[in-house]
């Protein structure tokens, strides 16, 4: 294949490749599994609801011989454990959901706000920009902190960000601005692991933070019926960043990998409870066969 045939064929192939469709029919192709082990970024995402000081870390078993706590910040309500992985030297910041996480979302009035000079087009939720801007200044103060005491002669450390709930919409964009290039210098994002996070942004979002993640990992874990992945609604111009890993049963806590895309949720995921089935709460506290928010503390 010669001339301007070849060009458009290596344009279309180039797009379903950045856009994981597939490049012979346009479907969505399922994800290739994570590298990083979802427990592990689970149990993560939960100390930031049972650690309320970097003196006393309340840790499950698994993670205490490599994980250390440097900082925990709390502001208006908010709260971010920062610390250092030893078991693959890497940094590392937990965003907190809310404290009464049974009700947030009832009282949430969404509001799109677009407040990225280098990216007009992009719009999130003001809500969770306002949170994440409560802890941002710290969290970069603290992670600067945390690198030069257990990484200082390497360029660019490993960070990831976890969250739960709204914490994970905050992981989010905070991996956003890493990606961007305009916080957390020193530093080098492997992944963002959220579990029942929100809607962040718009549709714009989803593509502008995909097309940045390169190797980087963006993993957002749902569980069946769980109502907090479906809020804000699609329908008011919110879209998911990929990539979506399923929890169906509660007993077997298989994860399937889902055919989404910077511009597509998959429709066989969890959105298939939409629009009457996606209302529990229950499993919005449950991931993986582990309690989730203040309630998981109980078992450390």
């Amino acid at each position: 294949m010669q001339g301007p045939w070849a060009v458009l064929a290596l344009y279309v192939a180039t797009a379903a490749a950045i856009n994981g469709l597939d490049a012979i029919d346009g479907k969505p192709t399922p994800s290739p599994p994570p590298t990083y082990n979802l427990t592990r970024a689970l149990l993560l995402a939960e100390a930031s609801y049972c650690t309320a000081t970097e003196d006393q870390p309340l840790l499950p078993a698994e993670l205490r011989k490599t994980i250390i706590v440097t900082k925990v910040v709390d502001n208006h309500a908010t709260r971010a454990v920062i610390g250092w992985d030893a078991s693959d030297r890497s940094l590392f910041v937990s965003f907190r959901g809310t404290e009464n996480d049974r009700n947030w979302w009832q009282d949430a009035k969404f509001v799109k706000i677009r407040p990225y000079a280098d990216y007009k087009d992009v719009a999130v939720e003001r809500g969770f920009w306002r949170w994440y801007n409560f802890l941002k200044e710290d969290v970069a103060h603290q992670l600067t902190k945390a690198k030069a005491k257990f990484d200082p002669t390497t360029l660019f450390t490993p960070v990831r960000f976890y969250g739960h709930s709204a914490g994970g919409a905050v992981a989010v964009l905070a991996a956003f601005d890493q990606l961007r290039g305009s916080v957390y210098n020193g530093t080098q994002l492997k992944g963002s692991y959220t579990f029942g996070c929100p809607r962040v942004g718009s549709a714009s979002f989803a593509k502008a933070f995909t097309s940045l993640l390169g190797d980087a990992e963006n993993w957002r874990v749902t569980h069946r019926d769980d109502v907090v992945p479906h809020l804000p609604q699609e329908d008011l111009g919110y879209l998911h960043t990929p990539h979506e890993a399923y929890q169906k049963d509660e007993v077997k806590p298989d994860l399937i990998y889902c055919a989404d895309s910077a511009s597509h949720e998959d429709d066989a995921c969890s959105n298939s409870c939409y629009p009457l089935g996606c209302t529990s709460v229950v499993d919005h506290l449950s991931y993986l066969g582990l309690v989730q928010g203040i309630g998981g503390c109980i078992e450390l």
